[in-house]
């Protein structure tokens, strides 16, 4: 019981909830898998710049090592042409003929100059060494002599030192070139590697999460197709989606929450057709008793009426046969055989303008026969001036016997005070209220909320169907009335029904709208 009145009360909330938030909006299959593909091409994007950025690295060090190369190239021959240049000056420092040696020195020089001016660019003291030596060929073409020729061989020394410090350097260089393409080539390699399997990583991690989700969720709503078709009528499924799945699983709830609805009403309509033929065999049954009872009751009754008159036989004594206690007795007997008929009259099925004093009294006089009521007080405090309200008066009288029933049950285990129930009629705000009060246990706070739903009961098994109070509502909702409830644990509990006053000169059937609906 309590696992349905959790699953009703969850229901209740869910359906309250789905009516007050607004509808989320749904996000297609389709457009998850663009998003996902967009996202996996921005990561291939950004892979890309950076492999590319690594390449252009690479780019850049082959040229590098290409110019180093052919630097080295030019410092290599440029030191074979020094290297005979030298010999060629110590070949002719002591030659005899001046001129002569002059002249060919001044071709070695020419060929050593070319071969600096190619380097001047890149190294300051190469630029000085092919200045100083252009200013010794100049002298020596000028003035050819050997102190010239020795300044000339001082500078091709030099020269040579310096191609020397050049060629470390380029090697150096050479050398570091050599070693950062390598490590970039590493790095470069190591990182698309690591980008590939993080991309695919990602990418199969995400296709096994959403998958497996996609599954799981399918597999929810199947089983919860399952279980609402064998009976399930609980909580309702948790919509973590906003998809096409989303949209299915919302569809598995609102066919739930319908056929929990339509069950419910037909429920309800059984129990009415219930009370109806109910009704029906009752007053099929009191209204033969009371011809049966009648006749013997008119007989009894005209023979104590002939023995107050004197008519009978003077050997009955009229103090022993007690002719006004019969007479007493046979009216009472008589006087609810008569109100046993006027309940059992059948009621029109369609909404009519109706005495609820009248209802109310009828009511109450057929519910005293039960034995529930033979130890309880049942008042009646009637407003005398209400007027006619349009109502079915078969409802009216089914939600008075349900909360007089509804009632004694709350006083059967009550023997600390006399048991009491009140039934109020009064005219207040424009309406026709109805109030029906019992000195009873009262309703728990924590089950205030619930006397309302369907199947809810705190009666004992097979006491109650927990329809009673939901049947109520209903019937009193159809009629444009509002049905509330006050109770107070220990000191009991008071329904009151209101009914409103037809409008003068309103529509034709009375009704007051064209759709009375109840007040939550």
């Amino acid at each position: 019981m309590a696992e349905g009145i959790e699953q009703k009360a969850g229901l209740e909330k869910w359906s309250m909830a789905r009516a007050l938030s607004p509808r989320k909006s749904r996000t297609s299959l389709a457009y998850k898998g663009l998003v996902t593909l967009a996202v996996m091409v921005v990561y291939f994007v950004l892979v890309s710049i950076v492999v590319a950025y690594e390449r252009h690295s690479l780019i850049d060090s082959v040229q590098l090592l290409n110019e180093i190369h052919q630097r080295e190239e030019r410092v290599v021959a440029l030191n074979i042409l020094v290297a005979r240049a030298i010999l060629t000056v110590n070949e002719n420092y002591f030659s005899p003929n001046v001129d002569v040696s002059s002249k060919i020195l001044g071709l070695e020089i020419e060929a050593v100059l070319s071969g600096l001016s190619k380097l001047e660019q890149h190294y300051a003291p190469i630029a000085e060494h092919a200045s100083l030596l252009k200013k010794s060929m100049t002298q020596l073409l000028e003035r050819p002599n050997r102190t010239v020729v020795a300044d000339i061989r001082g500078i091709f020394h030099r020269i040579v030192i310096d191609l020397d410090a050049i060629t470390s350097d380029i090697r150096s260089r050479k050398q570091w070139l050599l070693e950062d393409y390598e490590n970039t080539h590493n790095r470069l390699t190591v990182e698309w590697i690591l980008c590939v399997v993080i991309g695919l990583g990602f990418l199969s991690g995400l296709m096994m999460w959403f998958f497996r989700r996609l599954a799981a969720d399918i597999l929810r709503a199947q089983e919860r197709a399952t279980e609402i078709v064998r009976g399930y009528r609980g909580t309702p499924l948790s919509v973590t989606r906003h998809d096409e799945l989303g949209n299915l699983i919302d569809a598995v709830n609102n066919m739930q929450d319908e056929l929990r609805k339509r069950e419910t009403q037909i429920e309800l309509g059984r129990q009415q057709k219930f009370h109806k033929d109910k009704m029906a065999a009752v007053g099929s049954l009191a209204a033969a008793v009371a011809h049966e009872i009648n006749n013997p009751l008119s007989a009894i009754v005209g023979v104590a009426q002939a023995m107050i008159d004197g008519e009978c036989e003077p050997g009955c004594g009229r103090q022993g046969c007690h002719p006004k206690l019969i007479m007493e007795q046979a009216g009472r007997v008589m006087q609810i055989t008569r109100q046993i008929g006027e309940f059992s009259v059948p009621q029109s099925p369609e909404p009519e303008l109706i005495d609820i004093n009248g209802l109310v009294r009828s009511t109450c006089n057929f519910v005293g026969f039960d034995r529930r009521f033979r130890r309880l007080e049942l008042v009646q405090q009637l407003d005398h001036n209400l007027p006619a309200v349009h109502a079915v008066a078969d409802h009216v009288v089914q939600v008075l016997m349900n909360l007089l029933i509804n009632a004694a049950d709350s006083l059967e285990n009550y023997l600390d005070r006399q048991p009491l129930i009140t039934v109020t009629t009064q005219m207040r705000d424009g309406a026709v209220r109805i109030a029906v009060s019992d000195n009873g246990c009262g309703i728990t706070p924590e089950n205030m909320d619930k006397v309302f739903i369907e199947h809810f009961t705190t009666k004992a098994p097979g006491r109650g169907s927990g329809l009673g109070l939901a049947l109520c509502r209903s019937l009193i909702c159809s009629a444009g009335g509002d049905i509330k409830i006050d109770s107070h644990v220990g000191k009991g509990t008071t329904v009151e029904i209101t009914l409103p006053q037809p409008l003068l000169g309103g529509n034709s059937n009375g009704v007051t709208g064209e759709e009375q609906q109840c007040m939550s």
